[in-house]
This record gives C-alpha cells, structure tokens and sequence, in this order.
C-alpha cells in the first residue's frame, strides 16, 4: 500500500494507493469510520454510493478508464471519506491523474496553502476534477472509433466490421453505466447540507456535474450512431448473402440442361437420338456448359441500379 499525506493549515488529505485486504484492518484502527464502509471497500461494489453521517460522508466513486490490453472501458474504484478536517482517498489500483494532482500539490508549497485553505469540500471537487479528466478523452476516443467503423462500412474494406461495432458498442455502454451514477451522486451532493460543505463550492460541484453531463450526452449520441450502423451492417450483410444464394440459384439451374444430357446418355439405351453418335452428344454438352457459363456471366457482370 502506498500511503501519502499532506497537510496544510487544519487539514489533511490522506491518499492510499493500491490498497489491499490485509490494509483495511489497519486502516479500520487508523480512522474510526463505520465499519459498513469498509465492508463496501472489502466487496469492491461496483455501485457507486454516498452515504451521509453526522460527521463525514462516504463516497464510492467509479472513474471510468480504457484498460490497456483488452481496449475495454472499466471503472476504477474510488473510495473517498470527507470531513471537516480530513479528507481520506484510497483506491485498489492506480488512478494516474489523481495520483499526478496529488504530487502536484505535495511539490507545490504555494499551490498546496492557495488549495487547502479553501477547505475540504473545495479539494474533493479539485480532485474530482482531476480524476475525471481523462473520461473527456476516453469520449474523443470512442467517437473517432465510431467514425473509422462508419467509413469501414462505407468502403467495405473491414473484414472485421461486427466484432469492432460489438467492441464500440460494448464500451459506450460501460462509459454511459459508469458515468451515470456519478451525475446522481453530484445531484445529492449538492442537496447535502453539512457545515464543511459551503455554498461557495456547490457552484464547482456543478461544473463538475455539466463535464459528467457532457460525456454522458456524448455517449448517449455515440449509442444511437452505433445503433444505427449495426442496423447498416447487417442490411449490407443481408444483401451480399442474397446475392450469393441468387448466384448459387442461377448457377444450379444452369447445370441443369448439361446434368439432364449427362443423364439420358448415361443410361446406354439404343433408341436415344444420335447415341450411336457421341461426338454429338459432346457437343451438346459442351453448348450446355457454355451457354451456362455465359449466363453466369451475363448476370454477375449486369449493371447494378
């Protein structure tokens, strides 16, 4: 567990990082918290909450990231205690721009006394702020996906059109699931009344909540595009499969008149035409074969309207 603190003035923020389950005990001891809370903290809910007590309020955030392997959106979990005085945060696995802004104010003396002086309500919404940056980006990202896929359907070109649409699809989803609930938690907060909640700092809390509300709006906007182009794609797939079963048709009736040659002058009965006569039958055959070829031909090669 990587434990930080600053301090300024009266208060101090606690930030944990990569906590694990043996941490917890000795954090239960450090911070007299209700133990509910770290109940949630111990089962990893994937739902993000607020609880209000007397004296602090309990936060579970999810920050919505692109994992670097898989390219899938996932949130990570952050736990935050807000009081008066303190404010603690912990996460299970790094927040890389929470743990930026957090060096920024352990490095910067006079940046750190403009920021904590402000109070604890003013610093949750800083680092907020800061740990949800990055999902402005994560919207950029899914909306130049969603244009590439557009124009792969478009130049036909992609063979792997509808796994990308399912992994686009996939990830717009997660991004609206996870950004949602903080939106509501934002609005709570903001009906919250608590002496270490001024007013002052509801109007950056709101300015918080409009960012959520963008990337929400953008996902929401990437969901009906993508929508629509799964409803493309399998309209495009449709028809190409029509046109193979329409060619397959053409091809099988065509064989017919050479199939039903071959099968009188295999019988080897004398009363047939020309059976005495192969070199005739052959070219029967043969002007079967060919008039099927050039019908095949003539119809993949017709214009198309």
């Amino acid at each position: 567990m990587g434990t930080n603190k600053i301090t300024a003035k009266d208060l101090t923020w606690h930030h944990f990082d990569q906590i694990s389950e043996g941490d917890l005990d000795q954090l239960q001891q450090q911070f007299k918290f209700h133990h509910l809370d770290y109940e949630d903290i111990r089962s990893e809910t994937p739902i993000s909450k607020m609880d209000v007590y007397k004296h602090y309020i309990f936060f579970v955030f999810h920050v919505p990231t692109i994992h670097q392997e898989t390219g899938h959106v996932y949130g990570d979990e952050l736990y935050v205690f807000l009081s008066k005085d303190e404010i603690v945060t912990l996460t299970r696995s790094p927040i890389e721009s929470l743990n930026s802004f957090f060096h920024r104010i352990d490095t910067g003396t006079k940046f750190r006394n403009s920021l904590l002086s402000k109070g604890t309500s003013h610093l949750l919404y800083r680092l907020l702020m800061a740990s949800f940056r990055d999902s402005l980006s994560i919207a950029a990202k899914l909306t130049q996906e969603v244009t590439r896929i557009e124009e792969a359907i478009e130049s036909h070109h992609e063979k792997r059109i509808t796994v990308d649409l399912a992994h686009a699809r996939r990830n717009i989803l997660f991004l609206r699931h996870i950004v949602d609930p903080q939106r509501n938690m934002l609005t709570s907060l903001s009906n919250t009344k608590r002496s270490f909640i001024s007013e002052d700092t509801l109007v950056y809390f709101d300015d918080l909540h409009d960012v959520l509300d963008t990337i929400w709006l953008t996902s929401d906007n990437l969901k009906l595009i993508i929508d629509g182009l799964f409803d493309v794609n399998e309209a495009l797939l449709s028809h190409k499969t029509n046109e193979i079963v329409t060619l397959l048709t053409i091809v099988s009736a065509a064989l017919m008149v050479p199939t039903l040659i071959a099968g009188f002058y295999g019988m080897n009965v004398d009363w047939l035409p020309f059976s005495a006569n192969p070199e005739v039958v052959s070219m029967f055959y043969l002007l079967g074969f060919v008039g099927m070829l050039v019908l095949v031909i003539a119809v993949v090669r017709r214009p198309r309207k």
